[in-house]
């Protein structure tokens, strides 16, 4: 459970309404489902940043302008706005009431009643179905006309719930049914804070600089500040870390045994990488390295199923799935430890139900089988689980054995030379300065080492956002600045990369023949990788390398290139005036399809654009792949692929 600290270092304000919205939505009750099955065991890591910000927020500490808008009358139209470009589009689709209002605000036709209205809205839908009590649901029933009653009621509610997410969590680990791990302070990826060399040693195809920033001494510091956060939050130290994004080196690991931690955990295919032999389901043992600190390591087709797959299917169906799988496992396997790590909230918004009927059919279903047993990871050390020895490690993340999402891209690399600069220049000035000057600096460094930033400069990614968090990067580096009485550099008013936006005309003539007939023969089509469409990280094994599409007068043409080693199905969905969905495998021909299609060295499919209304210029699709091992992901995953009809022109050249 992570979130980046969206609060300005200047006057503690926070300008998002996130914080708020994935603790009423996600981390509460996430917590409150697992007291309902108390004979459960449950691993929960909570970032240091996540926990300052939750805690600051109900102390006062912090002034949260989306939680005070409750506490205010009036509300502006650019307030409503710079809220509404930052809650989860789902909320938007689920919701016909919010999306109403929202579009009126879009649209200048709105009264002041409708801001009113909108800015309930807003905060009525973060409650988690969980939540949903008679008042919310009487509130909910209302719709609209809200009235200053109803903000107070909604302000109380959300202060009591800030109140109680952290005492609930310390709570369920006293009572031994929930352990509890957390993060370096601020979120870095420590093997890069140790140098970012260790990105050169990785399988990346990508330019990494030699010598682009290293500094030991603030991993250290990053890991004993959120050692001291949990301490302060939970009245012990944590003997497990979960290393932000999975991302272990040896250095980080001889850190780990160096200040205490038991155990960390990463990805399987980091320790696939690692040995030099293969090992088939290695990843079910525990691993010491040099009898220091043991790690775990994340079956990732059981994590990418919850994470991926199960959001296209019934709740309990797949609760039942997941146990299967477990089942499955079990039979093959003897005394075997399964590690199952996903994100505690980017999984559910795309679930049926929000993921409220999974989880409570899961933990129904976990209670009941007397084969499976759910132990926490330090209870599991103590377990009769095969452990195996560990020398050392390939640096990698639970990504992959790379760190392509924060190192490597243009964009990625200038911040990481700016934020070199800034921090060498702290560094001269740091033993001059005052003790409180010298924690608020601290605290400013580790806050711009956060990986949020950098994984934003990495990834295509929707212009506002990128903007957004460039913004909160660049105020990190500036405070670094100012905290040591140095004159900014003028680069830091401009955004570190251009977010402009080419529109394409991808007018092309394939054959389809399911192989590249020639180079020209996809030139022009609109070329996606489809890492670039996860908000978070695409599943390791994900069987398409690239997609292409692209139109001509007559046909739609979408091209595939497939991984020789998977066998899937294609479901290919259209979601325009009439939605409509197409099958694809080897055991569908052309002709019951409806559509022409031909696999080899390539998937090629062409859709005939007679299927749709001639007066529509837009398509809208997505594509969803179903492996041969029952596995779903759909792409893109939050949004649509789109073609924009336009005339051929004749050109001659």
């Amino acid at each position: 459970m992570h979130q980046p600290y969206y609060v300005s270092l200047d006057n503690r304000e926070m300008n998002s309404p996130i914080i708020i919205f994935r603790t009423l939505f996600n981390y509460y009750p996430m917590a409150l489902l697992a007291s309902m099955y108390p004979s459960l065991k449950i691993n929960f890591n909570i970032t240091p940043v996540l926990i300052k910000q939750i805690e600051g927020i109900a102390s006062g500490e912090i002034h949260d302008n989306f939680l005070e808008m409750l506490a205010k009358d009036d509300v502006k139209q650019e307030e409503l706005n710079l809220f509404l470009e930052q809650l989860p589009d789902f909320l938007f689709k689920k919701y016909r009431v919010i999306n109403l209002l929202a579009e009126k605000l879009k649209g200048n036709t709105f009264s002041s009643r409708d801001l009113f209205d909108l800015k309930i809205y807003m905060h009525l839908v973060s409650f988690n179905p969980l939540l949903v009590d008679q008042q919310i649901e009487s509130l909910f029933k209302k719709g609209r006309g809200f009235n200053i009653e109803d903000q107070e009621c909604l302000y109380k509610k959300e202060k009591e719930i800030l109140s109680k997410v952290m005492p609930l969590y310390r709570e369920l680990q006293d009572k031994k049914q929930i352990e509890i791990s957390t993060s370096p302070f601020a979120h870095p990826i420590l093997p890069l804070i140790f140098t970012t060399d260790n990105a050169r040693k990785t399988a990346t195809s990508l330019s990494v600089p030699e010598g682009l920033f290293s500094f030991p001494s603030d991993a250290k510091m990053q890991l004993l500040e959120g050692m001291n956060v949990y301490r302060h939050t939970f009245g012990t130290l944590p003997k497990g870390i979960w290393p932000s994004e999975g991302s272990l080196s040896n250095e980080v690991l001889e850190l780990f045994a160096e200040t205490g931690i038991l155990w960390t955990a990463t990805d399987e295919y980091v320790l696939y990488q690692t040995l030099t032999h293969s090992l088939s389901r290695g990843h079910y043992n525990i691993w010491d390295f040099n009898d220091k600190v043991s790690l775990f390591f994340r079956d990732h087709t059981l994590s990418d199923v919850i994470g991926f797959s199960y959001q296209n299917m019934a709740e309990k169906a797949s609760a039942s799935d997941f146990i299967r799988r477990l089942e499955n496992i079990r039979t093959t396997e003897n005394q075997s430890l399964v590690t199952v790590i996903l994100d505690g909230e980017n999984p559910w918004d795309f679930y049926p139900e929000q993921g409220v009927s999974f989880l409570t059919s899961l933990y129904h279903l976990l209670t009941d089988n007397n084969q499976i047993k759910t132990t926490t990871f330090s209870e599991a050390l103590q377990e009769n689980i095969l452990r195996k020895k560990l020398n050392s490690i390939s640096p990698g993340s639970w990504m992959g054995n790379n760190f392509d999402n924060w190192i490597g891209r243009e964009p990625a690399n200038k911040a990481w030379r700016i934020l070199r600069q800034a921090r060498e220049t702290s560094e001269k000035i740091f033993a001059t300065l005052p003790e409180q000057q010298q924690k608020m600096l601290q605290e400013a460094i580790m806050i711009a080492e956060s990986s949020d930033w950098f994984w934003w400069y990495s990834l295509p990614a929707d212009p506002k956002i990128k903007r957004r968090f460039d913004f909160y990067f660049r105020r990190c580096i500036r405070r670094m600045y100012e905290i040591s009485s140095v004159t900014l550099p003028e680069y830091l008013c401009l955004p570190i990369e251009e977010y402009g936006y080419e529109e394409t005309f991808p007018y092309i003539t394939p054959v389809i023949d399911g192989k590249n007939t020639h180079f020209y023969e996809w030139y022009n089509a609109i070329e996606i990788d489809p890492s670039h469409l996860w908000g978070t990280f695409m599943p390791v094994n994900f069987p398409i390398k690239k997609v292409f599409y692209g139109y001509d007068a007559e046909n739609i043409f979408i091209r595939l290139d497939i991984k020789e080693e998977n066998s899937i199905d294609i479901y290919l969905t259209f979601h325009d005036s009439t939605e409509r969905s197409f099958r694809i495998n080897q055991d569908i021909t052309a002709e019951e399809s409806s559509l022409v299609f031909a696999k080899n060295e390539i998937m090629e499919i062409q859709v005939p654009r007679k299927l749709f209304p001639s007066d529509e210029k837009i398509v809208f699709f997505t594509i969803t792949i179903e492996t041969s091992d029952g596995r779903q992901f759909k792409i893109p995953r939050f949004d649509y692929f789109k073609l924009i009809f336009k005339e051929k022109e004749n050109w001659i050249v």
